[in-house]
């Protein structure tokens, strides 16, 4: 990954560390509860996304309202009164009847009120049932209602009675097992080697009385909360002294697919098979609800409408009702995605549904591959895209990755039901994004403050133009490279003799006259003033941006020069002073641009042999008697880029050996010395 701000290995190594951070804490702080907490909310916005959706029509309500209150009687409901229930689901055809009442403790007693409300109620419901009658009155006849009720149970195709795990400590702990709990437990189970269940294990059982359990099914209703009392988990198996028990929902859903007991297989860590249904599993043997809606999702009718034959017939056949209590202070509610108070049986019969229908919220081993996936292509994601774009355009990029992934896990869970992570590649994005940022930032203010160092240093020898140009640059300018470029000299001929006549301070002013007048020449045709020596200057064309015009444009400075000396020893005539004849000298070829100096001070400067070219023909114009002394190499790329115009009144000179070179070069002279040739 490269870019201004972050770059090569170490930013790489960088996206790789946060990104596997990211998955480390998934791995373990992701079990602790404030994490879970997080993800589950996530899950609960996914279902307000959803929305509501309808559950199948096998799982029907019968509730304990306020109505029936009302009309039946006190709580709890006499038990006389639910045998007559079971009795007409019963003969309606109910396949599976699923209490969520517990029984623990006998009735004794009937007030006086109660039994007017029985025997108010039989006369509704056999007035609207009579083939019921027989069966009812051999029902009120027995005088203890727990009978009646275990007779009710034994006469109807399925019935199931719940019991509930203590999980505090409790006096009852080291009693026997009952035995309709005991019969109740998983009978094939497998489970991989060190398997440990994740809940605690209970300390007791509230089981429903014996003279009920013997003549029903029974299993554990218990519901066990997020921290933030939301119902989010069924738990289809609880482990208890060594034994593994089902919950209402799976011997609901075993019982109206007509299976023994031997047709359901428990694998631990994984899933429950019930037949050929296989209901998937976290590691902990938890299984996530699919919620369905707020309360009022499945079809539902009150007791008191059953007893008082309101409910048409052939409304329970071949399905399965869940007995509950919905009435104000009565019964349990638990908070969902969609309410806060949704009744136990409705819980109940939103797994029944689940099972049914292959509803499940899934988080499997391989979701946890794709959770993993998701943050890597988070992570590293985030920091390419931070890395190689400008801070804008990354963010914004970033926030559509962001959104991508969003859309993803929610069209997951829509559409498959599967619940993959969001919180955790939400933190890959922000770790490396934060980071990048910072590092990038920094990297940002040291590429400026060298790009800074760089321009001040060229601003005192390019013009403005070529300054602003570099400021408005994000890139440090390029130090230590080759180009071609015009190098001109310029050098006031006999300064020494000048000078000699003249106090220190107008030397000086006459040197500052002059070095002003070869800025404004050198600068108004584009050139780098490269230094200053003394009486004379050194200047360079096309740096630090070449361009095809560059030997013209030195030649035109030079012209420019000489003719504004030229004025300027007319008005020093005027003042009686002597004039100041100059030399330039011009060449054109390859030159290093670089920078000489320390750490504190450093000069920006072009170096190689046409800077020595050109430095021996400003010194050849005292030999010719010309001003300016521009090399058959300059010549020809001026007349390359059309510079017919500055080229006007030069001549040729015959072949020269400079100085200290071994191979003579044809010099070109303005104006044309007495010794040149057309």
């Amino acid at each position: 990954m490269t870019n201004g701000r972050t770059s090569g290995w170490g930013g790489l190594f960088a996206a790789l560390g946060l990104t596997l951070l990211t998955v480390l804490v998934y791995a373990t702080a992701g079990r602790t509860p404030a994490m879970r907490a997080v993800e589950a909310q996530t899950l609960d916005w996914r279902f307000a996304l959803r929305g509501a959706i309808e559950p199948g029509s096998e799982t029907v309500l019968l509730t304990i309202d306020d109505r029936s209150m009302a009309s039946l009687g006190r709580w709890p409901m006499p038990r006389h009164l639910l045998a007559m229930a079971v009795t007409a689901l019963a003969e309606d055809g109910a396949r599976v009847i699923a209490f969520d009442l517990l029984f623990t403790e006998p009735e004794t007693t009937i007030p006086a009120d109660s039994n007017v409300a029985i025997l108010a109620a039989r006369e509704l419901l056999v007035g609207q049932r009579p083939e019921l009658a027989p069966r009812i009155d051999a029902l009120l006849a027995m005088e203890h209602p727990d009978e009646a009720l275990a007779s009710a149970i034994a006469g109807a195709n399925a019935v199931i009675l719940p019991y509930a795990f203590r999980f505090a400590a409790a006096d009852v702990s080291g009693t026997a097992l009952p035995e309709a709990v005991a019969r109740s437990a998983y009978r094939l189970s497998r489970a991989p080697p060190g398997y440990r269940p994740a809940l605690a294990e209970p300390a007791a059982v509230l089981a429903p009385m014996p003279i009920l359990a013997a003549q029903a099914s029974v299993a554990h209703v218990n519901l066990l909360l997020d921290d933030d009392g939301s119902a989010r988990y069924e738990h289809p198996v609880i482990g208890y002294r060594d034994r593994y028990f089902p919950s209402l929902p799976v011997e609901s859903v075993r019982l109206y697919l007509g299976l023994a007991r031997d047709d359901v297989e428990l694998r631990l860590g994984d899933s429950i098979l019930i037949g050929d249904r296989m209901v998937p599993t976290s590691a902990g043997m938890r299984l996530p609800v699919n919620h369905y809606g707020p309360a009022g999702a499945f079809e539902s009718h009150a007791l008191v409408d059953l007893i008082e034959g309101r409910v048409p017939a052939g409304t329970f056949t071949d399905r399965i009702v869940v007995i509950g209590a919905s009435a104000v202070g009565v019964g349990s509610t638990f908070m969902t995605p969609y309410t806060r108070t949704l009744p136990g049986a409705e819980h109940h019969a939103t797994v029944i549904d689940n099972i049914l229908h292959d509803r499940f919220i899934v988080q499997r081993a391989w979701t946890v591959v794709l959770d993993v996936l998701a943050i890597v292509v988070a992570g590293l994601g985030t920091a390419a895209l931070t890395a190689r774009l400008p801070p804008t355009p990354a963010r914004l990029a970033v926030t559509a990755l962001l959104a991508a992934w969003c859309a993803v896990a929610f069209a997951a869970f829509a559409w498959a039901g599967l619940w993959l992570t969001f919180v955790y590649p939400l933190l890959a994005i922000a770790l490396n994004l934060g980071w990048f940022t910072l590092t990038g930032a920094v990297a940002e203010r040291r590429s400026r403050a060298v790009a800074e160092r760089q321009r001040g240093n060229l601003a005192r020898y390019v013009p403005q133009s070529v300054a602003a140009s570099l400021a408005d640059s994000d890139r440090p300018f390029a130090l230590d490279r080759t180009q071609d470029a015009a190098v001109l000299f310029v050098d006031i001929v006999g300064f020494t003799a000048l000078s000699e006549g003249l106090s220190a301070q107008d030397s000086m002013a006459l040197l500052r006259d002059f070095l002003a007048r070869v800025e404004q020449a050198v600068f108004a045709e584009g050139g780098t003033l490269d230094k200053f020596q003394g009486d004379g200057a050194m200047a360079s064309f096309g740096v630090p941006e070449p361009g095809p015009g560059d030997a013209a444009s030195a030649l035109r400075a030079a012209r420019a020069l000489a003719d504004d000396i030229t004025a300027w020893n007319r008005d020093r005539a005027a003042e009686a002073l002597p004039p100041v004849d100059i030399g330039v000298g011009l060449h054109f070829g390859e030159v290093l641009v670089g920078a000489l100096g320390g750490t504190r001070q450093f000069q920006f400067t072009v170096a190689g042999d046409t800077v020595n070219v050109a430095s021996r023909l400003e010194a050849f114009t005292r030999t010719c008697g010309a001003t300016i002394a521009a090399s058959d190499a300059l010549v020809a790329a001026a007349r390359d880029a059309d510079g017919h115009d500055a080229l006007e009144g030069f001549v040729a000179m015959p072949e020269q050996t400079l100085r200290g070179r071994a191979r003579p070069i044809t010099i070109w002279a303005w104006p044309a010395p007495d010794s040149a040739v057309s």
